[in-house]
């Protein structure tokens, strides 16, 4: 459901602002709606003067500074230690941050450099079969390069040159280092290694650059010396690693400190929402209603009779912000509604539809006892170890539960246990359609299920166009339930469902809706009208994805158990147990894409309003997550 909101006005005498804005970002209740936006409110914004705006800038660079300090650390300890004073923290950030930054520099440094040397390996392993003794000789400079094999004439051009510029005090040696690559090696007078550089550079020939380091040591050495640094280097990058964490570890109050200086900037910035005299302050925004009371008694707190809380009017055109508030078991549907926009205000909030109907058609399409069974057993375990670290993941791992619940329940009715192999091993029959052979019933089942679902979509966008007074929106609505309820109608006739005489009442519904549909838009009706009718049609008829996707993954449960019927029992174990991980992965990624994809496309679309403002409390940081 959608928290019903208030808007307030919080006036009080100049001289409490400071303690007013403090006690309402720890109460972290109130939407700060920017006065120049409030047509209630008469007095000025604000203007931080000269000495606020220059404590903002200090204490956003000194929480830069912070922060980049507290990011090079893996195992940050918990912030229960209290910040030090502002003096003392810039005074231990100033004292310590250099030599941290060092260690954080020469990290970096380390870093690349295991990176980088595996490809330098690689490429000189390639050209050593190349490499002649004379490298060894004094006097004279190794180049070696690597071409493309379609470019491998450039060697000839390249020789030309040399023997132009050396007159053949000079020996190349090439070869084809791999399918793709040409690579030769350039023996050539330390003499002319400056004219060498400049006449390879005019070649536009890629030559293979070592580190400085290994610049002047033969090609086979710095092979050796290469690997052996690289069994060097994650040595020294873990001790460098712990020591730049032991020094953040000894300074626990600069979590603290992160923190306090984020909401200080938050109090800070918040000046130029609210307006002000010399003698008097004004707070506009917007608080939900039920917290009402603790916010006029929190201000009340601040001075006596100083400081008051007010209700203030709302405006036509005024969107107050959205917040969701839902039981524990529909919460974590809340991003899933949110994903494209935040409902609008006033409108309704879809997070309980959500959760009974996307777990139930998830269940429609995977249906196995057992995929359901690993399916909760990967839910509840993500759950467990995601708790503590991530609270978010560990919430949303519910969505996975229920879907896992409902993929048991509808494994049970299609009798599938992995596939046909309950069948085979203990004769298990299904309560009510085989998936694998009754096609037809289960095609059928998937409109109906379509036709409630989107019926329902109508229904809740009649009563929510009733509730927002769009009269436009709620012709339309009406239309559309009316040509839906004809169209199932003339399809229940057709299939003997319904009796013949219902035919003619049918259509004729389905004509009044028609006309309501084009009476809505006028004009332009006379298109849209009949291409609405086909939508609506394409809505339904969309949900045959659940039998689709469903007997997909019945299929190939099949193969897999076919498979796994072949040859010894212990292959036939490993090649189903594949075929059935792939099933599952399958399973799981699709129903959950098309599911989404029937609430969002055919369902949402019949009553959602979105672009709504999310409520955004002004509060401490940890209370908004």
């Amino acid at each position: 459901m959608l928290v019903p909101m208030t808007k307030v006005h919080v006036i009080g005498h100049r001289r409490q602002l400071q303690a007013t804005l403090e006690a309402l970002h720890r109460s972290s209740s109130i939407h700060l709606i920017d006065v120049t936006e409030d047509a209630s409110v008469t007095l000025p914004p604000l203007s931080a003067d000269d000495d606020q705006l220059q404590q903002i800038e200090d204490l956003r660079y000194l929480k830069a500074r912070i922060d980049g300090l507290l990011a090079l650390s893996d195992d940050l300890p918990s912030p229960v230690v209290p910040a030090p004073e502002l003096g003392d923290l810039r005074t231990e950030i100033d004292e310590i941050a250099p030599r941290i930054e060092e260690l954080a520099y020469e990290l970096t440094r380390l870093e690349t450099e295991l990176e980088t040397l595996p490809r330098h390996v690689r490429s000189l392993e390639r050209l050593v079969p190349l490499l002649p003794e004379l490298t060894q000789l004094e006097g004279y400079d190794t180049d070696a390069v690597i071409l493309d094999a379609r470019h491998a004439a450039t060697l000839g051009e390249l020789n030309v040159a040399l023997n132009e510029l050396l007159a053949g005090n000079f020996e190349i040696i090439s070869g084809q280092v791999d399918t793709d690559t040409v690579g030769a090696v350039i023996v050539t007078p330390k003499s002319a290694k400056t004219d060498i550089q400049s006449l390879l550079g005019r070649q536009q020939v890629n030559r293979v650059r070592l580190p400085h380091r290994y610049e002047s040591v033969p090609f086979r050495d710095a092979i050796t010396m290469m690997k052996r640094r690289l069994t060097e280097l994650p040595i020294e990058i873990t001790s460098l690693r712990e020591r730049i964490s032991d020094e953040i570890r000894r300074h626990p109050g600069w979590i603290t400190a992160s923190v306090s200086l984020a909401e200080r900037l938050e109090q800070l910035t918040a000046l130029r929402h609210l307006g002000a005299t010399s003698h008097t302050f004004v707070v506009s925004g917007w608080v939900p209603t039920p917290q009402l009371a603790k916010i006029a008694g929190i201000v009340a707190d601040v001075g006596t009779g100083e400081v008051i809380v007010e209700t203030a009017p709302i405006s036509p055109d005024e969107r107050p912000p959205v917040l969701m508030s839902n039981r524990s078991l529909a919460r974590p549907f809340e991003p899933l509604v949110s994903l494209l926009s935040a409902p609008q205000y006033g409108s309704l909030d879809p997070t309980t539809l959500m959760m009974i109907f996307l777990p139930l058609f998830f269940g429609m399409m995977l249906g196995d006892v057992v995929y359901g069974l690993l399916l909760g057993g990967i839910a509840l375990y993500v759950r467990r170890r995601t708790r503590d670290s991530s609270p978010a993941v560990s919430e949303f791992s519910k969505v996975f539960l229920l879907a896992a619940i409902w993929t048991v329940i509808w494994g049970v009715v299609f009798g599938e246990v992995l596939g046909d192999l309950g069948h085979r091993l203990f004769d298990l029959e299904p309560i009510w359609i085989n998936r694998e052979e009754a096609l037809q019933p289960l095609l059928i089942f998937s409109i109906a299920v379509g036709a409630a679902h989107v019926t329902l979509g109508v229904a809740l966008g009649i009563w929510t166009a009733g509730r927002m007074r769009d009269r436009k929106k709620l012709g339309t609505s009406i239309g559309t339930l009316l040509a839906l309820v004809g169209l199932m109608s003339i399809v229940g006739v057709a299939v003997d469902r319904l009796p013949d005489g219902l035919m003619t009442p049918a259509v004729a519904v389905v004509v009044v809706g028609t006309v309501l549909l084009i009476a809505m838009e006028g004009p332009i009706g006379l298109l849209t009208g009949p291409l609405e009718l086909m939508g609506l049609t394409g809505n339904v008829l969309s949900y045959l994805r659940i039998a689709a996707i469903g007997i997909a993954s019945v299929y190939l449960a099949r193969v897999a158990n076919e498979l796994g019927s072949l040859g010894p029992l212990w292959l036939g174990v490993i090649i189903a147990g594949l075929f059935h991980a792939l099933n599952l992965a399958l399973g799981v990624f699709s129903p959950t894409i098309q599911a989404l994809r029937l609430h969002y496309v055919e369902f949402f679309g019949k009553f959602y309003e979105g672009e709504g403002v999310p409520f955004e409390p002004f509060g401490p940081l940890q209370r908004k997550e």
